[in-house]
């Protein structure tokens, strides 16, 4: 039985060997545990897992890497914000129960399936790129790339442009550990949506990665968004890295979990890209959540702009570390970084820590803001004097919160589901929103 905690050399080849990988892959693996048994497991007086304590996690989870057969999510991002696809893999557990494309992106010469069969059949295109973008430089990365449970691939051609979204939905159902890898490629020009559900009750342990490969001029719209039961553990990271005058945008929603630690990071490695990130939180009893984010300007003449709300009730703790990080020769750099978080009953706790990096003195502009407080009084007594009651009032205000992040998400349906799952949450959250004493 493969455990996380006490991973071997033999556990990777088995792994390899279970989903018939070809051999520059299992090569792979092998080189990702060579690191992974390198590096040390991380503890507390680490500076990166200051306020999450990695002891929180379950690593002692069985791996599965077997598909259950249950039927596809008929709630989240992808069923309730989407119609037609372009193409759309389901990860249940272990394995993939579902890869299809649309006849229409087929003829365009748009790849989606799972990682495993894009080995064997797009060998190329899968060894020039996994593992470049997020390799095996941390504990948890590396163990995702030595003993991921097979995952997503996707390749959008160059000049090709995709008028719907491609769907990726993991799925933890069974009670053990999963390691999912996504690998997205977009070449020169091409522009797509890229829509990453994740959903799950079982006492599971996700060790993730996303990582997504934008070429010159192109365009990737990209949403991780999960609403985990509470006793799933989730540690991730979701990186894009940009090329000349590329476009990356993406968004992070996260609504369950019981300790999630998420990195959502872009590198703008050549001259002219562009990152936005862009994140929404709701944190309820007993959840622990933590963002953290790196903007690496490594060029000149790169923007990017990051902002993250979020809502806390509950006995609940958030934590934002954000780093804006601008290279001695990334000049002429424009970048803005911007995290809120609202308390909505006693007990509820919010870190938020904006860092910035600056190298060199030429920087167009480059700022942060911050802030950790309570719903606004005197907005609620203007909502409470026109008659709407105390706790519908609150949570109007709660929505209108996360406007500034919902508006400005340019993608169809996406705002509408994640505020109606606010909206859930709020509901199931204490009828008194706001601490008695300020009253």
């Amino acid at each position: 039985m493969v455990r996380i905690k006490d991973l071997s050399e033999e556990d990777v080849l088995a792994i390899s060997d279970f989903y018939g990988e070809p051999e520059w892959l299992r090569d792979r693996r092998q080189v990702a545990f060579k690191a992974f048994a390198d590096l040390e497991w991380p503890n507390s007086r680490d500076e990166e897992w200051r306020y999450t304590n990695p002891a929180r996690l379950h690593l002692e989870r069985p791996v599965l890497l077997e598909a259950a057969a249950i039927p596809a999510r008929q709630e989240g991002i992808v069923a309730g914000a989407v119609g037609a696809l372009a193409g759309e893999v389901r990860i249940v557990d272990g394995g993939v129960a579902q890869a299809v494309v649309a006849d229409e992106a087929t003829a365009q010469g748009v790849v989606v399936t799972d990682l495993v069969t894009a080995a064997h059949e797009h060998a190329a295109l899968v060894q020039s790129h996994l593992g470049t973008v997020v390799g095996a430089d941390a504990k948890f990365e590396a163990a995702n790339l030595a003993a991921f449970t097979n995952g997503a691939f996707a390749y959008v051609p160059a000049d090709v442009e995709l008028t719907e979204p491609i769907a990726i939905t993991v799925q933890a159902t069974g009670d053990g550990s999963v390691l999912p890898r996504v690998l997205i490629v977009l070449g020169p020009h091409a522009k797509a949506s890229f829509y990453v559900d994740h959903s799950g009750d079982a006492q599971a342990t996700v060790i993730e990665v996303v990582e997504v490969v934008v070429a010159e001029g192109a365009t990737a719209r990209i949403v991780n968004a999960q609403d985990w039961g509470p006793d799933v553990d989730h540690i991730a990271a979701h990186t894009g890295v940009v090329g000349s005058n590329g476009d990356y945008r993406g968004l992070e929603v996260n609504l369950g979990g019981r300790t999630v630690y998420v990195r959502p990071d872009v590198r703008l490695d050549h001259p002219g890209g562009n990152g936005e990130l862009l994140g929404v939180y709701f944190c309820d009893e007993g959840q622990q959540v933590e963002m953290r984010s790196l903007v690496h300007h490594n060029a000149s003449h790169t923007t990017s702009d990051l902002m993250y709300k979020g809502a806390l009730q509950g006995d609940s703790r958030a934590t934002f570390y954000g780093t804006i990080r601008i290279e001695e020769h990334a000049k002429a750099t424009a970048s803005d970084e911007t995290n809120r978080n609202l308390i909505l009953t006693d007990k509820a706790r919010a870190d938020s820590i904006p860092v910035l990096e600056i190298l060199n003195s030429d920087v167009v502009r480059c700022g942060h803001h911050s802030s950790v407080g309570q719903v606004d009084e005197l907005q609620m007594f203007y909502l409470e004097s026109r008659g709407i009651p105390r706790e519908e009032a609150a949570r109007l205000l709660v929505f209108g919160f996360f406007g500034e992040v919902t508006d400005r998400i340019q993608l169809p349906g996406v705002a509408e589901v994640i505020l109606a799952e606010v909206e859930r949450e709020v509901r199931s959250g204490p009828t008194n929103l706001m601490d008695q004493r300020r009253r």
